[in-house]
Parts: structure tokens; sequence; C-alpha cells
């Protein structure tokens, strides 16, 4: 069985960078790079497991789009699966309006959804 992994589109990429900048800006350099880490980690654990994800109410946040949601140091992940690897597409503070987040990231990552697929093939 093929390794499972994660790539991240450029938008996932962007809210990962902005929330390292955060947690560096408030806890500073040593916890953020714990953060990083541990995030990091988060990210190969949706990767690895989330076919065994079960969880009603981020179901529900989701509903409506092409995205299942998985919390990870209080960020909510949204992601697609494709073949046995992960494509992250947006992460979101568990604070914010994560469904009216996930509605606008609906209508912009295809692209980068599509660009991604076409380079890990299936």
């Amino acid at each position: 069985m093929a390794q499972k992994t994660y790539h991240m589109t450029a938008t996932a990429e962007t809210h990962f960078w902005n929330a390292l900048r955060e947690s560096k800006q408030k806890w500073g350099r040593k916890r953020a790079e714990k953060y990083r880490i541990d995030f990091l980690a988060g990210l190969q654990h949706i990767a690895d497991n989330h076919q065994t994800f079960n969880s009603p109410h981020r179901t529900t946040m989701a509903e409506g789009t092409a995205f299942s949601i998985h919390l990870v140091e209080h960020r909510y992940v949204a992601f697609q699966t494709y073949g046995n690897d992960v494509i992250i597409a947006g992460i979101f503070h568990e604070h914010m309006d994560v469904p009216a987040r996930l509605n606008e990231l609906q209508n912009m990552s295809q692209a980068e959804i599509d660009a991604i697929r076409a380079i890990v093939g299936d």
C-alpha cells in the first residue's frame, strides 16, 4: 500500500503561514515552532486516519461543500481525499464562522485542487 500523504493548496499554505505568524506574535518563537511541528503532525494524522473520522458536528459544518474538516490545534482543516492522498484546501481558526469560510473556499479553490490532482495523478 502506498504511503498516505497530504498536499496543501496555495491558499492552505497561506493560511498555515498566517497561523504561524499569529502564534509567534502572541506566544513567541519557541512556542510557534512547537505549534508548527504539532500542526504538521496533525496534517499527517488526517492523511493517515481520515477514513476513521466520525463527527456529526463537523459533518454538519461542512455540509453543502466538497470538503471534510478536522480540528488540529484549534484550527479546522478543510480537506478532500484523492486516491491515497489528502489535499488540504484551507485552515480556519475554530472561532471563525467555519461554514461561511468553507463556502467561500468552495468557490475559490477548485483550480488549486485540480492542479494538485494533476501533479499527484491517480
